[in-house]
C-alpha cells in the first residue's frame, strides 16, 4: 500500500496493520493486538508510534478506549484509477435483494487501496448503538454481502424490513444482535420471527472533523 512519504517505514508498517485489521474485522485493533501482530516486545513501543502517527494527521487516538484508534488519513481523491462506486442503501424493500435499485438512494465512491473484492455496499449509520467500537451516528458503514455470520462478527441484519448494524451471536435456538453501547438492549430473534444477514462490516467512512 502506498502512503504519503512523511510516514517513516515503521510508522507505515503500524498504520498499514491498522487499516488491514479494520478492513478484515470492521473495527480497529487494540494496542496489544498491534504489538502481537507486528512482533513488538512492548506495547509502549506501539503507543509511541501511534502518537507520532497521530501528530502527522493520520489517526485520532481516543483515550480510555481499548479500540480508540480512528483513521483520519488524508487520502487522495478517488478517481478513475483508484476509485469505484458501490450502492448506498437508503431502505430495504421486502422481497428484493438489498442492493436492488429500489433500495438505493445513491452511490458511494470507495478507494480500492482500502476496500477490495466484490459484493460491497454501504449503509448510513443511524443512532449510537455501536459507538463503543468506534461507529457513530452519520458514519457510512462499508459492508460485504454475505448470507451468514459466525459469533462475534459485526453484521447488517434485516428484521421485518429494517436494517440494523449489530454484533452477531447464535445462542441455543435464538439469534442475539448485540449493541456495542450499554444503553441499548440486545435484540433477540427467536421463532417464529426471522432475521436475514445481509453482510459483514468491513470498514467505516467518516467525514473529517466528525
Amino acid at each position: 500500500m502506498m502512503l504519503p512519504v512523511h510516514l517513516t517505514s515503521e510508522q507505515n508498517r503500524v498504520y498499514t496493520f491498522i487499516l488491514e485489521h479494520r478492513s478484515e474485522t470492521g473495527f480497529p485493533p487494540t494496542v496489544r493486538e498491534i504489538a502481537e501482530g507486528l512482533g513488538y516486545r512492548s506495547a509502549n513501543n506501539v503507543r509511541q508510534h501511534l502518537r507520532l502517527i497521530e501528530k502527522k494527521g493520520y489517526l485520532k487516538i481516543v483515550s480510555g478506549k481499548a479500540r480508540g484508534i480512528d483513521v483520519k488519513a488524508p487520502f487522495s481523491p478517488a478517481g478513475a484509477d483508484n476509485g469505484f462506486e458501490v450502492p448506498l442503501i437508503g431502505r430495504v424493500a421486502a422481497g428484493l435483494p438489498i442492493t436492488a435499485e429500489e433500495n438505493c438512494e445513491g452511490t458511494v465512491t470507495l478507494d480500492r487501496t482500502l476496500f477490495k473484492g466484490d459484493g460491497l455496499f454501504t449503509l448510513r449509520v443511524k443512532g449510537q448503538s455501536m459507538k463503543d467500537m468506534g461507529v457513530f451516528d452519520g458514519d457510512i458503514a462499508v459492508v460485504r454481502q454475505h448470507p451468514s455470520a459466525t459469533n462475534g462478527e459485526v453484521v447488517v441484519a434485516i428484521i421485518e424490513g429494517e436494517a440494523t448494524l449489530k454484533r452477531f451471536f447464535k445462542r441455543d435456538d435464538a439469534i442475539v444482535l448485540h449493541a456495542e453501547n450499554p444503553a441499548y438492549e440486545d435484540i433477540i430473534i427467536a421463532a417464529p420471527r426471522s432475521v436475514f444477514i445481509a453482510g459483514k462490516l468491513v470498514g467505516v467512512i467518516r467525514k473529517c472533523g466528525v
